[in-house]
């Protein structure tokens, strides 16, 4: 009787296995390791040259453009009381170096003042209509450029307006921190010119004395996420 078991039961397809074993299913793929993070720019950092940013007027410059020229970034807010003292040292940055191979860029990372994406249809003096009518009003010529989402903000790690960076030819973080030792405006001759001394510094080829302070001023309004 039982040798007349064994081939029924190959015949109905039976396995000598257990039954756990016949309906294991595979092993599900491992997830995916999340992306690392982005480490933030710090003096020493090869900015990259694939960044771009849009002024007001929809013109698109990229830091591969800058290259071979002394680089001033100066996160900017149209409202914030710091910059009262501060726009005009930062004016008075673009006229000294006017006709060197220096750049001052203003960056508006700030969400709630450059607000929207404006219309593909709409014109460009439509745009950041208020953005322009205060560059006018405090007679600012140094051009703003706009970062929505705040993604150069966080590549540079800015935390306040006015922080300030300063790259090299080459496109080397030579300085970051405060515009200068002088947040209210009122220590004249004394203060400390970090801006400046390290953009003559990089002009004249030399090491840049003070490379890093603490920079001051009202922070950036980023995005919620």
């Amino acid at each position: 009787m039982k040798n007349l078991l064994i081939p029924v039961l190959a015949l109905c397809g039976f396995s000598a296995l257990p039954a756990f074993a016949q309906d294991k299913k595979p092993d599900p793929k491992p997830a995916p390791a999340p992306a690392a993070k982005t480490e933030a720019y710090k003096v020493g950092s090869t900015v990259d040259e694939h960044i771009a940013l849009r002024d007001l007027d929809g013109k698109e410059v990229k830091f591969k453009d800058l290259r071979g020229k002394v680089v001033f970034v100066h996160f900017w807010s149209m409202n914030c009381p710091y910059e009262i003292a501060a726009d005009p040292k930062t004016v008075a940055i673009a006229e000294r170096y006017k006709g060197k191979d220096v750049v001052c860029l203003a960056i508006n990372s700030n969400s709630t003042e450059i607000g929207a994406e404006p219309a593909k249809d709409a014109k460009p003096e439509e745009n950041y209509k208020d953005i322009r009518k205060h560059l006018a009003d405090k007679k600012m010529s140094f051009p703003v450029y706009v970062d929505r989402g705040n993604k150069v903000a966080d590549m540079f790690n800015a935390q306040h307006t006015p922080h300030c960076f300063v790259i090299d030819q080459k496109g080397v973080i030579v300085y970051a921190g405060g515009l200068d030792d002088d947040p209210k405006g009122d220590k004249g001759e004394k203060t400390k010119q970090y801006v400046r001394d390290a953009i003559d510094a990089t002009l004249a080829g030399k090491a840049v004395e003070t490379k890093t302070s603490e920079p001051y001023g009202c922070g950036i309004k980023r995005i919620k996420v």
